[in-house]
């Protein structure tokens, strides 16, 4: 059954986010983001759907995953080790940044080095 068209746009994109969160370890440290909407791809033919990953340190990223839209919830779900595990390698290279790294990406480059 292919994933519903415009209409049920934000109904596929739920689907979605719930097949990959309930594939998530409990100990991801992801949380969805529902009602996030962006649109910086240069794949305009797929879903997106979007993660936060926290630091202690007070930073933030913003991981995602993208799904063709004419996929199939049973594609969607045959592929999902697969999302889950890029998205958790995401995560886990964000984690692996020190904080320091973490305070440069959130201020941006500093003046000196512009």
């Amino acid at each position: 059954m292919p994933l519903p068209t415009t209409a049920d746009e934000q109904s596929a994109t739920q689907q979605i986010r719930d097949l990959i969160r309930g594939a998530l370890p409990a100990d991801s440290g992801l949380t969805p983001l529902p009602g996030f909407k962006m649109d910086l791809s240069a794949n305009p033919g797929f879903r997106k759907v979007f993660f936060a990953a926290r630091c202690e340190c007070g930073t933030s990223a913003l991981l995602s995953i993208e799904v063709a839209r004419e996929k199939t919830i049973a594609e969607v779900e045959a592929a999902l080790p697969s999302l889950v595990d890029r998205l958790v390698k995401q995560q886990q290279a964000f984690a692996s940044m020190s904080c320091e790294m973490h305070t440069r990406m959130r201020l941006g480059p500093s003046p000196s080095r512009a």
